[in-house]
């Protein structure tokens, strides 16, 4: 999105749809987890995704880990809050790190602070298959007027999923360890999500989305975006397998490179044609 904007702004790529930055999806996560300080396993060994589990119809949790070193997330991790949005969230935070440190001072001490973070660290991420999107514009954000960003707009996604809180109070009890929330999801209600999707979504025409339903960039030929903001929905999983599928069957109408007289236009109006 933001490579097609700042050619669209230019004029490099004037004839791209306005339906860019539309229908964004977020898969609607949550990112949580549980850390169990001195753990005698160090549980960054392994593949980096290895088992998930559907804790209802539309909640599907997957468990995550980095590799030995990668502790910076660690800064943006703290100990689980649950509730709304807002200030009593924020206090219900406070208490609850105040009460660990009393009750566990060297224990809370070590679950906060980065190093070792990824050796202790199982995360869980949370994504659920639920309609919510938000909307990208490319404007001057208010706190930096000096350059244009991509700015989200639209009704906030969910940055509290009681299921997936539950759940990684279990996990906690079952090895022993802290049940860990993200830290700018109960401070500035802001969510944590690997799996941004959609902004150029697949559509009929050029007045739905960005490109037709052959991955072509509407306006203009020979042009394909096969990436995950084709997606138009929350997929509840990670897109990978998703994106591969929808970009094979893409490459699948392309003629040999023999052929090379043969160009590909999908107009705005969703009319296919060949030039």
């Amino acid at each position: 999105m933001e490579l097609l904007f700042h050619l669209k702004e230019k004029g490099s790529l004037p004839g791209i749809s306005s339906q860019l930055g539309q229908h964004v999806r977020t898969n609607s996560e949550s990112l949580i987890g549980a850390r169990t300080p001195g753990c005698s396993q160090d549980v960054s060994e392994g593949i980096a995704i290895g088992s998930g589990i559907y804790i209802d119809e539309h909640t599907h949790i997957e468990a995550v880990r980095y590799p030995r070193g990668s502790d910076a997330m660690g800064f943006l991790t703290t100990i689980l809050t649950d509730g709304r949005p807002g200030p009593q969230r924020i206090a219900l935070w406070v208490k609850n790190v105040i009460k660990s440190m009393f009750r566990h001072p060297i224990k809370t001490f070590r679950v906060l602070q980065p190093v070792g973070w990824a050796r202790e660290f199982v995360i869980l991420l949370c994504m659920q298959a639920l309609e919510g999107e938000i909307e990208m514009r490319w404007q001057r954000p208010w706190f930096w007027p000096f350059r244009k960003f991509l700015v989200s707009h639209g009704e906030k996604v969910p940055t509290y999923i009681p299921q997936a809180n539950e759940f990684a109070k279990t996990l906690a009890q079952l090895t022993g360890g802290f049940p860990m929330s993200m830290l700018p999801e109960i401070l500035f209600n802001v969510p944590g999500t690997a799996h941004c999707i959609g902004g150029c979504v697949i559509a009929d025409s050029s007045t739905h989305g960005v490109v037709d339903p052959r991955h072509r960039v509407f306006n203009y030929m020979n042009m394909y975006i096969c990436d995950g903001s084709v997606v138009s929905a929350n997929l509840g999983v990670n897109p990978s397998l998703t994106i591969t599928a929808l970009t094979e069957r893409a490459m699948s109408f392309i003629p040999p490179a023999a052929n090379t007289d043969w160009n590909d236009v999908a107009d705005g109006a969703g009319n296919r044609r060949q030039i």
